[in-house]
This record gives structure tokens, sequence and C-alpha cells, in this order.
């Protein structure tokens, strides 16, 4: 029998970081779990700015052009 794989990318915790009295952002936690064999780690976590989203959307879609 055969085992269905995944990966589940949950975006959670968000959580306002204070840079100095007038500046702020928040950041987000992404966690994976995964049976992927393509994974060398069966689960990871990360805090990532919402920036950062913004910049991966830009490359995906300049990308999705290239296909």
């Amino acid at each position: 029998m055969l085992l269905q794989e995944f990966v589940t990318v949950l975006v959670r915790d968000p959580r306002t970081q204070k840079e100095d009295s007038w500046h702020s952002y928040i950041d987000y936690e992404i966690f994976v779990h995964t049976n992927s064999i393509c994974f060398t780690r069966k689960t990871s976590c990360v805090r990532r700015r919402f920036r950062e989203f913004v910049w991966l959307r830009q490359r995906l879609q300049s990308n999705a052009v290239l296909m």
C-alpha cells in the first residue's frame, strides 16, 4: 500500500516587532509538515515579514511569464 505524500504549510502567529520607537512590522510563523521524500526534514518552522511574502509573489509572477 502506497501512502499519499502531503505537504502542509501553515501561516500563523502574527507578531508585532518594534524596530525603534517609530517603526514596527508584523512577522508570521511559517510551519511546514510533510511526509514527502523530497524534504530532508519532516517539520520546519521559520518567521518571516509580510514584505517577504510580497517579494515572493512578485518573483513567482515574473517567472510565470517565462514558463
